[in-house]
């Protein structure tokens, strides 16, 4: 059994793979590299080149190395950017992540974790940030962030 790392050769996705190496669990890559590099990627460790957006490359590759879970890092991560692209932002991020949620279905696949972002809650006039916070977007990327 695995756990398929989206955007696994970006720069949190790799140190997530390397992690769950060193606890011994499996992992296995899946990224588009439109802003990671496979180089980041270790060796041995499953790497399929593809876009999340991709439903059938999705689930064929959850059902191939038997994941058993996700963990969701995969995204477009510019907010600044996002405010002059904001379908472009809500494609990859909103649609990405039904995408893979369709596939997890499909494949027997229940367990995630989803990296969210402290941009849900826009930029708040406390000292901490914490969960419980209202949701105040102030960017497609936020808001891309909370709909996921």
């Amino acid at each position: 059994m695995s756990w398929l790392v989206t955007g696994g050769a970006g720069y949190i996705g790799a140190h997530v793979v390397r992690a769950l190496s060193a606890a011994g669990i499996a992992p296995v890559v899946i990224d588009d590299l439109s802003s990671g590099h496979d180089g980041f990627v270790p060796a041995g460790v499953p790497f399929v080149r593809g876009s999340i957006l991709n439903r059938e490359l999705v689930e064929e590759t959850l059902r191939e190395h038997e994941v058993e879970g996700v963990i969701h890092v995969a995204g477009y991560k510019y907010a600044g950017v996002s405010v002059t692209r904001p379908l472009h932002t809500y494609h990859q991020n909103v649609e990405g992540t039904r995408i893979v949620l369709e596939a997890m279905a499909a494949a027997g696949v229940t367990k995630i974790v989803f990296s969210s972002s402290a941009a849900v809650y826009g930029t708040p006039d406390v000292p901490l940030v914490v969960e419980d916070l209202p949701k105040r977007p102030a960017s497609p990327y936020g808001e891309s962030k909370l709909i996921g």
